[in-house]
């Protein structure tokens, strides 16, 4: 399948680059526009700000601090006891987190927006639209029965190739998905974990993909959620340290 954006997409430097407004409030984070002009080519970025943490309306700690053992030692005992110094860390694992998915996403050629760059409140990737207009949630699209199949076959591949280097979304539905250019583009990986090393990794991409087959079941397609799962690659042999850790 070919690329969301040509190898070429971003300005060149030196560049200047100009704050358009928000795009998206939310709960976590503001997603801004951001144009870049450079010598020969200009850009639109999408700048996601994350929130202070106590401003968030979601603050289910655990899926963004970690399994226990990870970092420093005096970064772990800071965060159980919500220090400063703590909630610092959690800001910045946050921050870091999701941009290191976005990253390694791209990188194996899942359908996501390349990314830019990492700032200290959040990070920048490519805008996904058109012109300014911002391409569509998923939920907010009717797609005729053709197109769903197929849209659904795709994103069934793209959970695949998400679970090949061991990352589960954790939030995957039809309000993280936008649609663009006939395809599915995944965003928003604050929940994103681990498949080797956390607990709930399996009940989580399951829950994906039921959450995902409910929008294209509304659309019409008939899906046998067994065969999807076992499609995107859930299996008790994948899953096995799980059972056997528990």
């Amino acid at each position: 399948m070919s690329a969301l954006f040509p190898s070429d997409w971003l300005a060149d430097a030196p560049y200047e680059d100009r704050d358009l407004g928000v795009l998206k409030a939310g709960k976590e984070s503001e997603v801004y526009l951001v144009s870049r002009t450079g010598p020969t080519r200009s850009c639109l970025m999408a700048e996601k700000r994350f929130k202070p943490r106590l401003q968030r309306a979601f603050r289910n700690d655990y899926l963004y601090i970690g399994v226990a053992g990870e970092g420093a030692r005096r970064e772990n005992r800071a965060i159980r006891k919500r220090t400063r110094f703590g909630q610092q860390a959690i800001e910045a694992r946050w921050v870091a987190h999701e941009w290191d998915t976005l990253v390694r996403l791209h990188d194996v050629g899942v359908a996501v927006p390349p990314p830019v760059e990492k700032l200290d409140h959040g990070y920048r990737m490519a805008f996904v639209g058109d012109g300014q207009q911002a391409a569509p949630r998923l939920s907010d699209v009717d797609l005729d029965l053709e197109t769903a199949r197929h849209a659904w076959r795709e994103l069934q591949g793209e959970v695949r190739r998400m679970l090949d280097v061991d990352v589960v979304h954790g939030d995957l539905s039809a309000f993280n998905v936008l649609w663009w250019h006939e395809r599915p583009v995944i965003i928003d990986f604050s929940q994103a974990v681990d498949a080797v090393v956390h607990p709930a990794a399996r009940d989580l991409l399951r829950r994906d993909v039921e959450r995902t087959a409910g929008y294209f079941r509304r659309q019409g397609v008939a899906i046998d959620l067994d065969a999807a799962l076992a499609l995107v690659g859930d299996s008790p042999a994948r899953f096995a340290h799980q059972v056997l850790s528990s």
